[in-house]
């Protein structure tokens, strides 16, 4: 079989400003030329684009065995100090995910729910009655402060406080997918600097909870009681690595999904109303959700959904074929990259009707448009993010306490988007939110 047909691009470069710029354009493009698989360069890489649910099939059910994600994402390393997470090899891969998935789900999320909202009322009670925030700027800020203390204990996050902040900030200018990440450049020595402090931060929490075990009952103590490998326990600096890639996840990602749900409430009238009045009745006995409450708030759950599909913070996905993969008519050589491309794919007229349309009802009964692999920003099979619940628990209860107390309306309703220095699809800054506190 042939390779996937390749769309024609710039010398050179191929077309890799363009899938920097616009990744939709380019991916919509090759689709219309040639239909679900077709292919790209990026400089001098071949790459082939895979779209639709059947293929995002393949493209995540066949990663780690013709298809591999750890080179790919190689470019973390410098910034976590470490091989782990999804750029680990497959068997690390598979025992963090055994160790993780547990930490993140029932009993456990139940309690970090709490935290969450602790943390999100601590901000709120900064602003008053009326005014304006920049939403790119809370958002970042307040994911990140709740991941760290929902994982890691109020204690922890006190102690770093802004330097939180500052520090991962320091870490992802240091992220580079061009250069050799050793030059003696600003950027890079402020990086070491902050995974230097931060190590050691941490380093000092976890040994300060072994040696106080009995006092704890959050995810930082559940790691520190698993086995890992062949080890009675994981190692103390991979347990710092696991924290750092959590909540350096959390300050793009999740900040991402919380100012685009925002955003598209924001901008639709009639669903951020009813949204208001489910959060209403949901929050009538506390202004702050528990567990029970942030499950019943349905109808902002499919508005936290419709966003994910029509605005994927992580538009694109990447592998690379380990060895030549037949995929519908073609065969992917070895060496190629692998795309997924999540962000055409998730706007489809043969999955979603009305695709362009924000519509949150398409998730509510009987229409229930969310099947398989048609929704991924969250990855898929075996590779779905082990924190997405967190991270959804995270959004939502943000928005919940904030649709309680305030009347909220966007600054400006057309606030471009932006690529940014990672990859991630959010609004450009700044995204002023004009906010009055509602009446008792």
């Amino acid at each position: 079989m042939s390779a996937p047909p390749m769309l024609p691009g710039l010398p050179l470069v191929g077309h890799a400003l363009e899938f920097r710029r616009d990744a939709l354009g380019l991916f919509r493009r090759g689709y219309e030329r040639f239909g679900p698989i077709f292919g790209i360069r990026l400089a001098t890489t071949p790459a082939a684009v895979l779209v639709g649910p059947e293929l995002l099939r393949v493209f995540f059910e066949r990663t780690d065995h013709e298809l591999d994600m750890g080179e790919v994402y190689g470019f973390l390393q410098p910034i976590l100090g470490d091989r782990v997470l999804f750029t680990a090899p497959r068997r690390e891969y598979d025992e963090q995910r055994r160790i993780m998935l547990p930490a993140f789900g029932g009993k456990k999320l139940r309690s970090y729910v709490g935290e969450m909202a602790a943390e999100a009322d601590e901000w709120l009670q900064t602003l008053g009655d009326a005014g304006t925030f920049d939403l790119c700027e809370v958002s970042t800020q307040i994911t990140m402060a709740m991941v760290a203390r929902a994982i890691l204990g109020e204690p922890f996050r006190r102690r770093l406080g802004p330097e939180l902040a500052r520090l991962f900030g320091d870490l992802a200018g240091g992220l580079e997918f061009v250069l050799p990440t050793n030059l003696p450049l600003p950027r890079f020595r402020r990086r070491d600097r902050a995974l230097a402090r931060l190590k050691q931060v941490l380093g000092e929490a976890v040994r300060a909870r072994r040696n106080d075990p009995a006092a704890h009952d959050d995810f930082l103590q559940a790691l520190l009681e698993a086995r890992y490998l062949d080890d009675p326990r994981i190692p103390d600096e991979k347990v710092v690595t696991f924290v750092l890639g959590l909540i350096f996840g959390g300050r793009e990602n999740t900040a991402g999904h919380l100012e685009w749900a925002l955003v598209a409430l924001l901008r639709h009238g009639d669903a951020h109303a009813r949204a208001v009045r489910e959060v209403d009745e949901a929050l009538a006995a506390s202004d702050r959700p528990d567990f029970d409450a942030l499950r019943s708030l349905r109808w902002l759950d499919a508005c936290v959904k419709e966003s994910e599909r029509l605005h994927p913070v992580t538009h694109t996905l990447l592998r690379l074929a380990k060895q030549d993969l037949t995929v519908g008519d073609y065969t992917i050589p070895k060496g190629w990259l692998v795309v997924a491309g999540i962000a055409l794919s998730q706007r489809l007229p043969a999955l979603f009707q009305d695709p362009e349309r924000y519509d949150p009802a398409r998730y509510v009964a009987p229409r229930d448009e969310d099947q398989a692999y048609h929704v991924v920003g969250f990855g898929g099979a075996g590779h779905k993010c082990w924190a997405m619940a967190f991270a959804n628990a995270e959004v939502k209860v943000i928005l919940a306490m904030l649709l309680r107390r305030y009347e909220l309306s966007l600054v400006d309703p057309a606030a471009p988007a932006k690529v940014n220095d990672i990859g991630v699809l959010r609004p450009g800054a700044p995204c002023l939110v004009r906010y009055r506190r509602r009446a008792a």
